[in-house]
């Protein structure tokens, strides 16, 4: 058994060999000197405007038609007599006049387009000094003024 266990040490010396102890195993921190975030995603939506429609009809004889009964009938509760048909014929002019430019006016319908803007960031780049030299990671968020390092001291 011995003999099999040296030639294996002597074929395959870092597998037999391959262990490793940790010594120390410490949190120290290292200055930030700058971090940007990394553009992530971009996020769509909508944006909605009203927008002049084709033009309607110069006139309109059914508004004007319900204007002139809906002013006569208006007009019948005023007055006594003459004076009374005299504010029902007014009423009803003014409901016709009135009722034909309802409708005629310019139309506006909803135009929506969709938007791409920016999105949360995807993470910040960090540039940073640990003992004396300049560094750079990616962290999922904004690091502050310092960030943590973890050191291993490993003897093999």
């Amino acid at each position: 058994m011995k003999p099999l266990l040296v030639a294996a040490a002597l074929l395959f010396p870092p597998l037999v060999f391959a262990q490793s102890s940790v010594l120390q195993d410490s949190t120290e921190f290292a200055k930030v000197l700058n971090y940007a975030p990394l553009p992530g995603p971009q996020v769509a939506r909508q944006v909605c405007a009203p927008v002049a429609a084709a033009p309607a009809p110069a006139h309109n004889p059914g508004g004007a038609i319900a204007g002139g009964v809906v002013g006569a009938l208006v007009g019948s509760r005023f007055g006594g007599g003459h004076g009374k048909d005299a504010a029902t014929v007014a009423g009803a002019i003014g409901g016709a006049m009135v009722g034909d430019q309802i409708g005629s006016g310019q139309a506006t319908q909803q135009q929506c387009n969709t938007v791409y803007e920016a999105g949360p960031p995807a993470g910040y780049q960090v540039n940073y000094s640990y003992r004396g030299k300049r560094y750079t990671t990616t962290t999922n968020y904004p690091p502050g003024e310092f960030l943590k390092v973890r050191t291993l001291v490993t003897v093999e």
